[in-house]
């Protein structure tokens, strides 16, 4: 890889560590309005199942050294989290109204 491959592969990381951190979220999220309830905001499993994906995928993408697919992704990633966010806020919008 180029100086800008290793870029693009470490800005690929940062996404899938933020898709990760979501998708994690989104597992336990309780339905709070705008402050989180008392307690642990994160549960244990899915922040673990979470930073074993993002490891695996690291590992993949360091093998793969490509930083095109590398790209498409972390891009892909974050359209995946992003999905299941909207999902789930909508869901939750459809039985408050």
């Amino acid at each position: 890889m180029s100086a800008s491959g290793w870029a693009w592969f470490a800005f690929a990381v940062v996404q899938l560590a933020v898709a990760g951190y979501a998708l994690a979220a989104a597992a336990t999220w309780r339905g709070e309005r705008l402050f989180p309830a008392p307690g642990r905001p994160l549960g244990r499993v899915p922040v673990v199942a979470a930073a074993m994906g993002v490891a695996a995928a690291t590992w993949f993408l360091a093998w793969v050294r490509d930083s095109e697919f590398s790209r498409y992704l972390g891009t892909g990633a974050l359209m995946i989290a992003a999905i299941v966010l909207l999902a789930l806020l909508l869901r939750q919008h459809a039985r408050e109204g």
